[in-house]
C-alpha cells in the first residue's frame, strides 16, 4: 500500500489561487436545475419561468461561492496542524 501521508498535505500554490474548479461544474449545474424546477413546481401560485431561473442562478452561485471558500477537508489519523 502506498504511503498516503504526503497525499494530504495541502499544496500552498494551489490553495492561494482562486481558479474555478471545472470538476465541480456538474455539481453546480445539478443545484441550478433542482432549485429552478422546485421553484416552478412547489408554489401554488404561478411563478414565471424567468423568476424561477433567477432563483436557480442565485442558489447555484451561492453554493459555488460557499463551496470554493469553505472546501471539505478530510483528515486521516488526526494528521492536521491545529
Amino acid at each position: 500500500m502506498k504511503d498516503l501521508q504526503n497525499a494530504f498535505i495541502d499544496n500552498p500554490r494551489r490553495e492561494n489561487s482562486r481558479q474555478f474548479n471545472k470538476d465541480n461544474l456538474l455539481k453546480y449545474l445539478i443545484m441550478f436545475v433542482v432549485v429552478s424546477v422546485s421553484t416552478l413546481v412547489i408554489p401554488t401560485c404561478g411563478v414565471l419561468k424567468s423568476q424561477a431561473i433567477q432563483v436557480g442562478i442565485l442558489a447555484a452561485t451561492t453554493f459555488a461561492i460557499i463551496d470554493s471558500n469553505l472546501p471539505n477537508h478530510v483528515y486521516i489519523n488526526e494528521f492536521h496542524s491545529h
